[in-house]
């Protein structure tokens, strides 16, 4: 097990579940010549972003809800440190988690992240 190595504004979180992704797409400026060429420039050779679903308490998701309105946000993942904006939360109530007397249930919550 990794442990925990997934920090956003310091905080720890918790692992992500392993239907977490990670893209690292260019980002281009692509245009059409006279001739029907493309002219590519590019302006980034990777721009990462990362897609991560966890199992989280109320208090945790509420945290992480709270940083998906932050217009920046520092990311510590595996040791590497990013400035990123948290975007598409979504959360779900995971069935027969009400009846958890040590939280006010457990939540699905997945979110993209994106880097600046």
């Amino acid at each position: 097990m990794l442990g925990n190595y997934l920090k956003f504004n310091n905080k720890a979180f918790p692992n992500p579940l392993p239907s977490s992704i990670h893209k690292a797409p260019p980002v281009e400026n692509v245009s059409e010549s006279e001739a029907g060429t493309d002219l590519v420039v590019v302006v980034r050779a990777a721009k990462n972003n990362w897609s991560f679903v966890w199992n989280l308490s109320y208090e945790t998701k509420e945290r992480l809800r709270e940083l998906c309105l932050e217009e920046k946000v520092t990311m510590i993942y595996m040791g590497t440190s990013y400035t990123v904006r948290l975007r598409d939360y979504t959360e779900k109530l995971v069935e027969g988690s009400e009846w958890l007397s040590s939280t006010d249930g457990l939540y699905e919550v997945s979110v993209t992240v994106l880097e600046y």
